[in-house]
């Protein structure tokens, strides 16, 4: 390597060092790492208030209590990336309450008791399933 290489490959690092971290903190500076109010507990030890709505369909059921919903995936989803957003009453997605992956329970912590359920898939942009109560 010449002097001249040397020299250029010293900045080049240096320029690097410098940018990628700016770049980084620009990329997540709006996300949203703070969402305490749609945590997800698979083992749910709380004692159960009296169910309010019950819907059930081929791939979940769902139960809707007072301060949060339980979601039950029955199998496994096709979809990577399934999002379960409230719905108003003509079923239009409305709010982001939480993620799904697995089959297993999830429960979603709400603030306000939702019309309906709509499970989504957003890489796609297709809906998987919708429940009304």
């Amino acid at each position: 390597m010449t002097s001249g290489l040397r020299r250029a490959h010293k900045y080049i690092w240096l320029l690097l060092t410098i940018t990628i971290p700016v770049f980084l903190f620009f990329s997540i500076k709006n996300l949203d790492f703070s969402s305490s109010n749609s945590t997800v507990s698979i083992h749910h030890k709380e004692v159960k208030q009296a169910r309010i709505k019950f819907a059930e369909n081929d791939l979940i059921k769902l139960s809707l209590y007072k301060n949060s919903v339980e979601v039950i995936l029955k199998s496994t989803l096709k979809n990577s990336s399934s999002t379960v957003y409230t719905t108003d009453s003509n079923g239009n997605k409305k709010r982001v309450i939480g993620q799904i992956t697995a089959s297993g329970i999830y429960t979603f912590h709400i603030k306000k008791l939702p019309k309906g359920l709509l499970l989504y898939d957003a890489i796609k942009d297709k809906t998987i399933t919708k429940l009304l109560f």
